[in-house]
């Protein structure tokens, strides 16, 4: 088989110089990450880092590793072998929860399906978090809830229940949830795939206004439009290792690598 029909990593696209964990502009490093379940091999020595104010949109087939590895970056996941600096402090996923929450809470999770509190109100699951994590007074949390949810477009239902929203407006709170921890990035785990194909726009339009503001970000995402048209590099991931990665116009116009050449003209209807 030719080389360039191999998921390994092509060594020119696929590597960058890494930084020292100390730089202050990396704000997520990992080095030579493994993860096993059981014998399954689902992530593969990854190099990955993520620089201040940069928007990096993983890219790749189901079961590429793609989740698995941002569930790594925040601890949500242990993995088997490698380190993970945040912000220049290495992340230990042996430490206790208690432990590991001052370096955890840096990166805001948004997950797939919301994970909203049923019985809080929106601005109450909002302002929930820098009560008891960031030791914000009632009022400070309020004031900065209601802003994020002003942010978001949703200032007129924060005296609202979860049940009460659709998916989308869900997502829009459950990014607002993430914003008011105030951190150092945000990771996203495919934050449209719940969504009606209608509402889709609606939280897209939030990411997009999050990244001209200069927002850190990690998106796993099959929105190949946003990928190339809001992020500042495009990581593609295939069979547990990073494929190919670069500059988004250049990397869906001249992809590299025939793994990376296979899924895009799979997923878009002409090739760029």
């Amino acid at each position: 088989m030719d080389s360039k029909d191999s998921v390994q990593p092509d060594p020119v696209s696929a590597s960058r110089n890494v930084s020292s964990p100390l730089d202050e502009n990396v704000i997520i490093r990992a080095v030579k990450l493994n993860k096993y379940f059981g014998e399954k091999h689902v992530l593969k020595d990854i190099d990955f880092e993520v620089r201040k104010a940069e928007v990096v949109a993983l890219i790749g087939p189901s079961g590429s590793g793609k989740s698995t590895l941002i569930r790594c970056l925040n601890a949500l996941e242990q993995a088997t072998s490698g380190e993970i600096y945040i912000h220049g402090e290495k992340l230990d996923p042996f430490l206790s929860v208690k432990q590991l929450s001052p370096i955890r809470r840096e990166l805001g999770m948004v997950f797939q399906n919301f994970n909203l509190f049923p019985h809080m109100t929106v601005l109450q699951n909002v302002i929930e978090a820098p009560l008891l994590v960031r030791k914000l007074s009632k009022d400070q949390a309020v004031a900065l809830g209601e802003q994020l949810l002003t942010k978001v477009g949703l200032f007129e239902k924060r005296d609202i229940y979860p049940s009460r929203l659709s998916g989308g407006q869900k997502q829009r709170v459950a990014i607002a949830r993430a914003l008011a921890m105030q951190p150092r990035a945000l990771l996203f785990d495919e934050p449209t795939s719940a969504l009606d194909p209608e509402l889709v726009g609606e939280v897209l339009k939030v990411m997009k206004d999050l990244a001209y503001e200069g927002s850190t970000m990690v998106v796993v995402t099959h929105e190949m439009q946003f990928a190339r048209d809001v992020s500042d590099r495009v990581v593609f991931m295939d069979d547990g290792s990073i494929v190919e990665q670069g500059d988004p116009e250049e990397l869906f116009r001249k992809p590299q690598h025939r793994r990376t050449q296979a899924f895009l003209e799979r997923v878009l209807s002409v090739l760029p």
